[in-house]
Formats: C-alpha cells, sequence, structure tokens
C-alpha cells in the first residue's frame, strides 16, 4: 500500500509498455487512491482501443473494471465486465474469487455454487463456495468448512500463513469466532494491505468488538480516501 512508489513505477513504465498496460498500472493506483469514477473511465478507454489486446490483458482489465463499477455502486456494470472477463475462458482465481465475492454481496449465493463447484481444491474459492452453500442451507456447507479448517490447521503446522484472509473470513463467517478471526487478520495486515485485507480485518473488529484493532484499517482508509461505501459504514461503526 505504498502508492507514492507505486504512481512512480506507473509513470516510469508508461514509456515503455503499451497503452493499456501503461493506464491500467496508472489507473489502479488511481482507484485506490479516491479517484475511482476517473481511473474507471480511463481503463475503460484505454481497454476500448486495444481491440489487439491479449486474453491476459483484457481479463485483468475487465476485472478491475468490474471491481471499480462495484465500488461505484453501478452493479450492473460490474456485472457485464466480470462476465466480459468470463467469456475469455481463462481459468483465473482471482476473477472467479472476485465475481463471487460480488454475487455473495448481491445476495445471489445459487449463482455462486453454480460459478464454484468445480473449484474445491482452491482454498481462496472453496471458502466462497462454503459461504453460499450456508447461505442456501445446503449440507455441503459443514463439510467444505470443515475441509477448510483441515487445510488451514495443516498450512500453519508447515509453517505457511498464505492465506490469512481466507482463514480470517472462515474463522468469522462459517466458524463464529470473532476473536479468532481478529488474530488472524490483524496478522494478515502486517504482509498484505490491499482493500480486501483492510475490509475483513475492520469486519473481524467490529465482530470482535475491539474498535482499536481496527485502527490501521481506519488509518488507511482516511489516508488514501479508498472509495468503498461498505467499508465507510463499517469505520464509522467502528470510530
Amino acid at each position: 500500500a505504498d502508492y507514492a512508489d507505486a504512481a512512480r513505477a506507473c509513470a516510469a513504465l508508461a514509456p515503455l509498455a503499451d497503452e493499456l498496460m501503461a493506464t491500467g498500472c496508472s489507473a489502479y493506483v488511481e482507484a485506490a487512491t479516491g479517484g475511482t469514477r476517473a481511473a474507471y473511465a480511463r481503463l475503460r478507454g484505454a481497454l476500448e482501443r486495444a481491440p489487439q489486446a491479449g486474453a491476459a490483458a483484457r481479463l485483468w482489465s475487465e476485472t478491475r473494471l468490474a471491481e471499480m463499477a462495484a465500488r461505484l455502486g453501478d452493479a450492473a456494470g460490474a456485472e457485464r465486465h466480470f462476465k466480459a472477463a468470463l467469456t475469455l475462458g481463462v481459468n483465473d482465481n482471482f476473477l472467479l474469487a472476485a465475481y463471487a465475492d460480488f454475487l455473495l454481496a448481491q445476495r445471489r449465493p445459487r449463482e455462486v455454487v453454480a460459478l464454484l463447484g468445480d473449484w474445491t481444491r482452491a482454498d481462496t474459492l472453496l471458502l466462497r463456495l462454503a459461504l453460499a452453500e450456508r447461505a442456501l442451507g445446503l449440507a455441503e456447507a459443514t463439510r467444505h468448512a470443515q475441509i477448510l479448517g483441515e487445510r488451514f490447521a495443516a498450512a500453519a503446522r508447515r509453517g505457511e500463513r498464505l492465506h490469512l484472509a481466507e482463514e480470517a473470513r472462515y474463522l468469522l463467517e462459517l466458524r463464529g469466532d470473532a476473536a479468532a478471526a481478529l488474530a488472524a487478520a490483524a496478522e494478515n495486515w502486517q504482509s498484505q494491505r490491499e482493500p480486501r485485507d483492510a475490509l475483513i480485518l475492520l469486519e473481524a473488529a467490529r465482530a470482535a468488538r475491539n474498535a482499536a484493532a481496527a485502527a490501521p484499517a481506519l488509518e488507511w482508509l482516511a489516508r488514501t480516501g479508498f472509495e468503498d461505501e461498505r467499508m465507510r459504514r463499517l469505520a464509522a461503526e467502528l470510530r
């Protein structure tokens, strides 16, 4: 979350890259620092002017546009961008996770089950599948939650802490253990500071009734001007 250095790196990239890559770099930083609407317009324009772009570049751009549109409250636009990315035929864990999160936020768990039913080997996707199954009252939710717990425990024994944000969500939303979720989210924040990492820290702090623990995410939100109504509501409650 060192956006000043990120912006300088994007500026250095600009003369070396094509328009879509250069714009994508700077627009992503702009969207993280209070300029979501302008960043969305710039990236969308660059994508429209790059019909020759490869599938990987288009997938990245469409996914980021979808996230920006969702944060701007344009659910229909976000849906269009997610579906455009999915039609590219590239299996991408981040895209599937982001679209699943969008569907869960839209209270469309049945579509998440259809989307992720064959992706149980990936912890990040199994988590979202289990959350959707629980929302639907499906028996598979219990089994999948148990598998997740076993995987996280095994990773901890090996000294691996690669999916702490997902583990925090598992502890909070599937286990109902707010204190453990907050501990995992706080540890995760030490090395991962993307918006979704701030979100789980805020949610866990609220659930644990420990506003002080949310201080790093609250500071990040205030410093960057990150635009996300869900996080803003959480921050207001915690303050």
